[in-house]
This record gives C-alpha cells, structure tokens and sequence, in this order.
C-alpha cells in the first residue's frame, strides 16, 4: 500500500496545466540602419554552399501584434541562427522570445531546434520560460509571412501554444 502511494505522489503533485497560446510576427532586417540581423561568423565553405551552411547570425528581430513591421511592439526575438545543413537551407534555432508590453511583459520563452526553411510550416520546441511562463514548455509553429527583397526584409507567423505545470505543494 505503501509503494502503491508513493507511485502516485508525483502525479499528485501537479494541478491541471494551464495552456497558452500567443500570436505574432517576427520582423527579420538584413542590413540598412533598421537592420536587426547580423552575420558574426561563417565557415571556408559558406561562400560556396547553395544552403549557406556554416553561416551563424546574432539576431534582435522586433515581434509585433501584426505583418505590418510599424504595428505594435510586444517584444524582441534574441538569440542565434545558424545554417547547419549541407543539403537543404534549414538553420538551428537557439531564440528567446522577450515580451516588452501587455500580459506578458517582462516574461520570456525559448525556442531551440531546426527551422528548414523550405517548408511552408514549421514546428519547433518551446523549451521554457520565465516569468508568466515558468515551466513551460510547448510547441512553435511558424510560416514565412512574406519576403521583400527589395529592402532585405522578411516577415514570420508565428503560433505558439505553452503549457505549464504547477506545483500544489513541495
């Protein structure tokens, strides 16, 4: 009886999660003075490579409520990227999500994995948070939005959904 309760406490432990779901889009700027993408190294084949492997990128993209890249701010997408297959244009994704107004400001997620670029949905892990978001862990789904290489920018959807446990007690 008493192996049988203490198989179960763990579960016990934890109230029902709560989920979330958030909506924005990721403004990507390759250069000018708006420019919130910056290449910081790459490799002796990344000139050469039709997938740009090598090629690592620090980013500080603004996230805002709509496509529309003068919309409302709700945060910033700060982290790396960088082109990590020989054979198709996909990047690893190391990115922390920082949300500067509303319900969440001054709370966090990250998303770490592989973005292949040339499909037109993609899922990646959210694997935590702080603040609003402590223990979370979920799932992002993004899509390119659109692309204007006419001033080097781009836009991302994003769709995020994050459930987070909580402790009742311990």
């Amino acid at each position: 009886m008493i192996i049988i309760a203490l198989l179960l406490l763990p579960s016990a432990a934890y109230a029902k999660p709560k989920v979330t779901r958030l909506h924005f889009f990721l403004q990507d700027t390759f250069s000018g003075p708006n420019a919130s993408v910056y290449p910081v190294a790459q490799s002796e084949i990344t000139s050469n490579s039709s997938t740009s492997f090598g090629l690592v990128c620090v980013v500080d993209d603004p996230l805002t409520v709509d496509p529309n890249p003068n919309s409302e701010l709700v945060g910033r997408a700060q982290g790396t990227v960088a082109y990590a297959d020989l054979n198709e244009q996909a990047i690893h994704v190391s990115l922390t999500f920082v949300f500067t107004s509303g319900e969440y400001n001054g709370s966090t997620l990250t998303m770490v994995g592989r973005n292949s670029l040339s499909h037109q949905y993609r899922r990646m892990p959210i694997v935590g948070g702080t603040g609003a978001f402590e223990l979370a862990q979920g799932i992002a789904t993004t899509r390119t939005y659109s692309t204007r290489p006419q001033i080097d920018h781009s836009t991302a959807e994003f769709n995020i959904t994050v459930a987070q446990m909580y402790r009742l007690f311990g």
